[in-house]
């Protein structure tokens, strides 16, 4: 990094990553906000902007790590919680997908019962974590952020992103409402005007602007298979 780095929209200011901050942004707004859609929204929404992270995620360059022990967390398990319990009310019965076991886990069988609330979750996890060490606006945080997204997206939850598309995508094809499934009414609400569309350039200030309203410290999670 340099002091030009700005100016020549190069390193930690290039194109490409101010464009997955933007995206990163829209996308951990969207579930906060997803009580505000019916759930036939909520899928055709994530069958859009799933297949948009994977692809602007493979457009980062990759970088090196400067500083040492990482980079400051700011999602409670309550917060992850509360973006959990959203999609599972979402997609209700529906929430659940079966697929292959990974090498590393103890269960023997081949098919293994996974979530999709705790795949968008863990996904929203890492992105509302990466959002906000960026807009700290200090370059080494923000090369860090880099780093670390990549880094997770590669080893954690990348398949992760993968599986539950595909789960997603049988909804959308099939045309499935979860709500009128459990034999509720769709829930009819108002939508709720966007400064953009998921993924579209805004102010740049807006991505760089300092929140320290922050949570100070993550509380893991254990995965838990059903």
């Amino acid at each position: 990094m340099t002091a030009n780095d700005e100016v020549n929209k190069s390193g930690v200011y290039a194109a490409e990553v101010l464009e997955f901050v933007r995206l990163a942004n829209d996308y951990c707004t969207w579930l906060e906000e997803s009580d505000q859609q019916n759930s036939v929204q909520f899928i055709g929404t994530a069958v859009k902007v799933l297949p948009e992270i994977y692809h602007r995620m493979l457009e980062l360059k990759e970088t090196d790590p400067v500083l040492e022990g990482g980079n400051e967390k700011f999602v409670t398990e309550q917060d992850w919680s509360s973006i959990f319990q959203k999609i599972l009310h979402q997609l209700g019965q529906h929430n659940s997908y079966l697929r292959l076991a990974d090498d590393q886990e103890f269960d023997r069988s081949d098919l293994v019962t996974h979530t999709i609330s705790e795949d968008l979750s863990d996904i929203y996890q890492d992105l509302k974590d990466f959002t906000y060490q960026f807009r700290q606006g200090i370059e080494e945080i923000m090369n860090d952020a880099i780093w670390e997204v990549m880094s997770n997206f590669e080893q954690y939850w990348g398949v992760k992103l993968l599986n539950s598309l595909k789960a997603l995508h049988s909804l959308y094809a099939k045309k499935i409402d979860p709500q009128q499934d459990a034999g509720g009414e769709p829930r009819r609400t108002e939508a709720q005007p966007s400064s953009r569309p998921l993924g579209e350039k805004g102010d740049e200030e807006d991505i760089l602007r300092y929140d320290n309203s922050l949570f100070t410290k993550l509380q893991d999670s254990n995965e838990e298979e059903v």
